[in-house]
């Protein structure tokens, strides 16, 4: 490979110090918790959610110093406790001559929830010239759904 994954960070925000070119990451994300109040008419939660979030995926790369450049399509998939694909995001990344390493950032507005549970966000990438995508990290998302009843039970 002529890319290799670093690291990947899920969080609700990163800034680039323009001076120095640091990367600061703040509100790393590992456990959500969700309050809803249940439809009115059936006491239920509804079986798919839309959570209005902003958040992204920060990534480190390193390209090999054997070639000169490096070219690739990276692919964020969010899957549910169930392995179901519920968001895919994709972007392209050039490592130039002059870099060897690059940081990619994904920035996402809302997240889509089917039930409580462990979710997962997958980091892939596909070299240019390659068939198949592969699989560089999974970024674990523990998702909390909290009921008006519940929290009211809880906080007694």
């Amino acid at each position: 490979m002529n890319i290799k994954h670093i690291w990947s960070v899920l969080c609700k925000e990163s800034v680039v110090n323009q001076d120095d070119n640091n990367i600061s990451i703040y509100g790393v994300l590992e456990e959500l918790s969700v309050f809803l109040t249940p439809a009115k008419e059936t006491g239920e939660i509804p079986k798919k959610l839309g959570i209005p979030i902003n958040y992204e995926i920060v990534s480190m790369w390193q390209r090999n110093k054997d070639v000169e450049s490096a070219k690739a399509e990276i692919v964020y998939v969010f899957v549910d406790p169930e392995n179901n694909e519920l968001l895919k995001n994709t972007q392209i990344m050039e490592i130039p001559k002059a870099s060897r390493r690059l940081r990619s950032r994904m920035k996402i507005v809302g997240m889509p929830l089917t039930k409580e549970g462990d979710y997962t966000f997958q980091v892939k990438i596909k070299e240019e010239g390659k068939s198949d995508f592969c699989l560089v990290a999974e970024l674990p998302l523990e998702i909390k759904i909290k009921t008006e009843k519940t929290y009211r039970h809880s906080v007694r």
